[in-house]
């Protein structure tokens, strides 16, 4: 039997477990939507923490990040590190006042503050940027594997892909992607650390060469000149969309909605933050240690600035024998499995509770939701497998990911910190920002900064960067939010008490089991906190 022959039966044998995992968890799950849909109240931290990193590692990740790692280096740890803010937010102020006001969806939140403008907006905005962000990217990003790597052709590769996560979502609901996310959680990390060994292995001196060859320095901050991420876009641009993609983003807040207790949920991102430090050593080191052997000799490990898709593949496909790609493989696929079940589900979530039964018909039954979840579950995954092959003329996932993320998450996530924080912000204010914030992020980049600046300042402090155009955008959305409110009328303080923040929501609720001193939330947040800081210090 040969090497290709052992590894392409390896892989099918995943796609089967995989399919019978979905089977198992339907079983008697489809009665009630709100198990099917966040399996409500069922959910141990341990699954909900694994679950979230195992989402977080995707195609866009593995593949962009590593592409980038390569051409950008160390800075894009940044994105990582700066989840010890993001997730102290999502401990302390996000989960709280989302589990303690039965929050389901993320544009339910946006209409229970402001008003139902502002959550059809958020809605319609959600569903778009799922389909033709995070869908279609991970469905590419996959394809894009089994093209570098047996030369198969991305549309046949998406198709596979699609037709197998959508049958298994539509069938185990939110258990269902659970369980595979524990399954997969495995399966990548383990991948992950055979490459980053097997790389590390091939070069000449070690570690040395990936800090010599690494670009602009082994340094997480950068000059205002660097091209992807300088020091100025980290500072004013990263916190929002890290922010939006972990607090606001519905199909990694879905996890945690379905917590036994408020408990579970915090310690569960405790346990996230701790594996988030792992993925650096997955997602960017690789492509590092790919760079250092490409100028050290390794020619075949050498890619152009237009190809930084290809480093991941080529990686797999230079360093891991015949015969055991397949095992490698099937880890990068369980992040394709993992997350496209997770977005699928979470679409569905958002169409069924906030289009169709608000929108279409109120009255619908348990049985009539569920059951318009699975037909949209469908309908979404035939147009990720038709639209994802076009991601291939935008010049890099990462590139392609990065810059429509940052559109859109500034105006959100200024929406939900002054909803949150201010009492003053109004539904006016709100509704404005979400109809101009995205087409005024867009004018700053391509008309505004080019118009002001000349083209030795532009180069000089990066402002076309997503990044940087993003910080500048936050700065007039957070005006326009505060000018607008400061002149329209608020609600009424009673209707909206409960989803502002208060210091009450720093404490678990009352009814909560009592924990001895090692379960303590603060003891373990604590410790993160040292750890990161630590690590920053260590990589400044």
């Amino acid at each position: 039997m040969t090497g290709n022959t052992i590894d392409i039966l390896t892989i099918a044998g995943y796609f089967l477990l995989i399919l019978c995992v979905g089977l198992w968890s339907a079983r008697g799950k489809k009665g009630t939507a709100a198990n099917y849909f966040v399996s409500k109240g069922t959910l141990p931290f341990w699954a909900i923490g694994a679950a979230y990193v195992a989402s977080g590692l995707n195609p866009e990740q593995l593949i962009g990040m590593n592409g980038m790692g390569y051409m950008v280096g160390l800075p894009l740890v940044n994105s990582y590190l700066i989840a010890i803010v993001v997730y102290s937010a999502l401990i302390f102020f996000f989960f709280p006042l989302y589990l303690r006001n039965n929050i389901m969806t993320m544009p339910q939140y946006m209409g229970a503050r402001f008003d139902v403008k502002s959550q059809n907006i958020f809605s319609v905005l959600l569903l778009l940027s799922y389909i033709l962000l995070n869908l279609s990217v991970i469905l590419y990003g996959g394809a894009k594997l089994f093209q570098g790597i047996y030369g198969v052709p991305i549309w046949l590769g998406v198709l596979i892909l699609g037709i197998v996560a959508g049958l298994y979502t539509m069938y185990g609901g939110m258990k269902f992607v659970i369980n595979a996310a524990l399954f997969d959680f495995v399966l990548v990390f383990a991948a992950g650390a055979v490459l980053f060994i097997l790389g590390y292995m091939k070069l000449n001196n070690g570690w040395s060469d990936v800090v010599k060859h690494a670009p602009g320095g082994f340094h997480l901050m950068q000059p205002t000149d660097t091209a992807v991420m300088p020091w100025h876009a980290v500072l004013f641009s990263l916190f929002n969309l890290q922010l939006f993609y972990s607090c606001i983003n519905q199909a990694l807040v879905q996890r945690g909605l379905g917590a036994k207790t408020e408990w579970d949920v915090r310690m569960a991102i405790i346990l996230a933050a701790a594996f988030v430090l792992f993925r650096p050593f997955i997602e960017i080191f690789p492509g590092m240690i790919a760079r250092a052997l490409a100028f050290t000799g390794h020619e075949e490990f050498r890619v152009m600035p237009g190809e930084v898709d290809n480093v991941y593949p080529m990686l797999i496909k230079n360093l891991i024998p015949e015969g055991l790609k397949g095992l490698v493989l099937i880890g990068t696929l369980a992040t394709v499995m993992s997350t496209t079940a997770a977005f699928l589900n979470s679409i569905s979530t958002l169409f069924t509770y906030d289009v169709y039964k608000k929108w279409i018909n109120k009255g619908a039954n348990d049985k009539k939701l569920v059951k318009v979840g699975i037909y949209t579950t469908l309908s979404l995954m035939v147009f990720s497998i038709l639209y994802a092959p076009v991601i291939e003329n935008f010049g890099g996932i990462f590139l392609y990911f990065q810059s429509l993320s940052t559109y859109l998450a500034v105006p959100v996530a200024t929406c939900f910190l002054f909803g949150m924080f201010w009492k003053r912000a109004t539904p006016a204010a709100a509704l404005a920002v979400m109809i101009v914030g995205i087409p005024l992020g867009l004018m700053i980049q391509w008309l505004l900064i080019p118009a002001l600046f000349s083209a030795e300042i532009i180069a000089r402090y990066s402002l076309t960067n997503f990044y940087v155009t993003g910080g500048i955008t936050q700065v007039f959305c957070a005006s326009m939010m505060v000018m607008v409110s400061l002149y329209t009328r608020p609600r009424q303080l009673a209707e909206i008490q409960s989803l502002l923040w208060s210091g009450r929501l720093l404490r678990l609720p009352a009814d909560e089991p009592k924990r001895v001193w090692w379960q303590s939330v603060w003891l373990w947040w604590g410790v993160m906190v040292v750890i990161y800081t630590i690590v920053y210090c260590l990589l400044w």
